[in-house]
């Protein structure tokens, strides 16, 4: 039940937070300091989770194919904004859950945006076989999260993510695991949508 409430905690704040930042961006609508109206990006896409489960007793790591969800205001202040990101990853053996918050900055090359990220969150695995190891099959810790990826625009409203790789450092089993993250969907935008910048 504590690490049920713990989790629920962190995932309402991090709610709590984007709220305040488009309530913010969208009371400076006329260009306070040089922040903007608030664009939303919503992105959704299949994922892969590469993780490091040989010190957990498996011959090699895990292939892990799930979604990854994220919404942004990525350009509340000069193409400096925020992200909230959530991932779910599954195969035979085990399974794993990640939610993250954190900045982003984008820019853009030729029509397309290139964004990078930190992410900072909490990470949960569950073990369905043990492998060689006696461990609990179950455990909750803290993780971060070092990325970026590509949006390729389609029209106004939609764009194509072609990839996003993230490099996540997760604290569980009484260790640091190392695991690679793969994605790549559809991201939609709401609100007032600012083109990119042509250089």
């Amino acid at each position: 039940m504590g690490i049920r409430r713990e989790f629920l905690v962190y995932t309402r704040a991090v709610l709590i937070g984007l709220m305040l930042a488009a309530f913010c961006s969208a009371a400076s609508a006329q260009g306070f300091l040089g922040l903007r109206a608030p664009e939303v990006n919503v992105f959704a896409g299949y994922s892969l989770l590469r993780y490091d489960s040989v010190p957990l007793g498996f011959a090699d790591r895990q292939n892990l194919s799930g979604a990854n969800v994220e919404i942004s205001l990525p350009d509340i202040y000069k193409n400096i904004g925020i992200v909230a990101d959530g991932s779910a990853h599954y195969s035979g053996q085990m399974e794993n859950f990640n939610l993250m918050f954190g900045p982003q900055y984008r820019y853009e090359v030729k029509g397309m945006w290139i964004f990078g990220h930190g992410l900072w969150g909490r990470t949960r695995t569950r073990l369905k076989e043990l492998g060689a190891s006696q461990l609990e099959p179950s455990t909750l810790g803290y993780g971060v999260a070092f990325g970026g990826g590509l949006d390729i625009p389609l029209k106004d409203r939609f764009s194509i993510r072609p990839i996003q790789a993230d490099y996540i450092i997760a604290s569980q089993f009484g260790d640091r695991r190392k695991n690679m993250r793969y994605s790549a969907g559809i991201v939609i935008r709401f609100g007032k949508v600012h083109k990119a910048p042509s250089f």
